[in-house]
């Protein structure tokens, strides 16, 4: 009686274990880590980008509320139309005029549930389809080039654009710098001047998804970490990007070698956001693993002539739109050898094993 006890006790309802956390576990983790980027907009006061933020927002749950109530669901993705309206929204200017926003959000996002079977399904990205739209419709309202190839020439290009003012320095910047320069890279021998870590926690940039490059940081780590976001395209996106900027921008400016600038790359023209939030939505990208590879380095590719070292205000959006259409080519390739490995590898072994069995 006793070791039957023991063993009922020890026995569980529920043996299998998952190797991965739940699509809604993972949508709540995404539209954590934004709704922390939409909490520094309310600290910082920025209440023409909340206004931005809550049209699109607004938009994109009305196109799943419209979708649940015509099929006739109890409930619809509201965090995942959540989710999307946000990313839309910060990677638009922040005086972007909100009735245009909710229009262009709401119609695409419509096309894309109603005609195009939802993002699952879609060839192209919609968030960006969006946002190109917008770009489009006004033009005005997206700031222009920050830099002069006079600028580029240089070795620390966002040096500069910090001491003129473009991007503008915290109070607190000097002690900060301080700080990090006496305790921690005093010991490595370097150094950094003031003003990068304003760079890094708030660029004041007026599209959102430019601005909080730490917490952008942050919430990589803990999205990658978690298994959320898969890591082999952004790793071979960045890592193309990155070494494209580092080595092929001196030879176009006439710099030195090896002296591309990728802090003003990565930190002024939403590469990180994009990177993190952007490139992967499901129905985008390539299944195989070789296929994801090919995308990543194309799309660094891409990423270099259009958004080029940095302060672009819509390149990225662009790199992600063409990247899907060449998307569909490796995806094409990926089908035609899965068909063949069927056909003249699977199907023989097959074959063979039910000869074997019949004899």
């Amino acid at each position: 009686m006793t070791f039957r006890n023991e063993l009922h006790q020890n026995t569980s309802h529920k043996p299998f274990k998952y190797l991965k956390l739940s699509v809604i576990t993972d949508s709540y983790l995404i539209l954590g880590m934004l709704l922390l980027h939409v909490l520094m907009l309310a600290l910082t006061k920025s209440v023409s980008a909340l206004i931005v933020v809550f049209a699109s927002v607004f938009a994109a749950c009305l196109v799943e509320a419209l979708h649940a109530g015509f099929h006739k669901k109890q409930f619809f993705a509201w965090t995942v139309a959540v989710i999307h309206g946000i990313i839309i929204a910060f990677l638009l200017p922040e005086h972007y005029p909100p009735l245009t926003v909710f229009c262009v959000v709401f119609c695409v996002l419509f096309v894309n549930t109603f005609l195009l079977g939802g993002f699952a399904n879609s060839w192209i990205n919609p968030i960006c389809a969006a946002v190109a739209i917008c770009w489009i419709l006004g033009m005005k309202f997206f700031p222009a080039m920050g830099i002069s190839f006079a600028d580029l020439q240089t070795k620390n290009p966002a040096l500069i654009l910090i001491q003129n003012g473009t991007f503008p320095t915290s109070a607190v910047d000097p002690k900060i710098t301080s700080f990090l320069n006496t305790k921690i890279f005093s010991a490595f021998g370097v150094s950094i001047p003031e003003g990068y870590v304003s760079l890094f926690w708030d660029s004041h940039s007026i599209i959102p998804a430019f601005r909080f490059n730490f917490l952008t940081l942050i919430s990589s780590l803990v999205l990658f970490s978690l298994d959320v976001f898969g890591l082999l395209i952004p790793a071979f996106f960045a890592l193309s990007y990155g070494l494209l900027v580092k080595i092929v921008t001196p030879l176009f400016c006439g710099g030195n070698l090896f002296s591309g600038d990728l802090l003003l790359a990565f930190l002024t023209s939403g590469i990180l956001f994009c990177t993190l939030f952007v490139i992967q939505i499901p129905g985008t990208t390539p299944l195989t693993n070789r296929g994801k590879i090919c995308y990543g380095v194309a799309a660094g590719f891409i990423a270099f002539f259009l958004v080029g070292a940095g302060t672009s205000s819509i390149g990225a959006v662009f790199t992600i739109l063409t990247i899907n259409l060449i998307s569909l080519l490796i995806q094409t390739v990926e089908n035609n050898y899965q068909r063949n490995y069927e056909t003249q590898v699977l199907y023989p072994k097959v074959q063979a094993i039910e000869e074997g069995i019949d004899a």
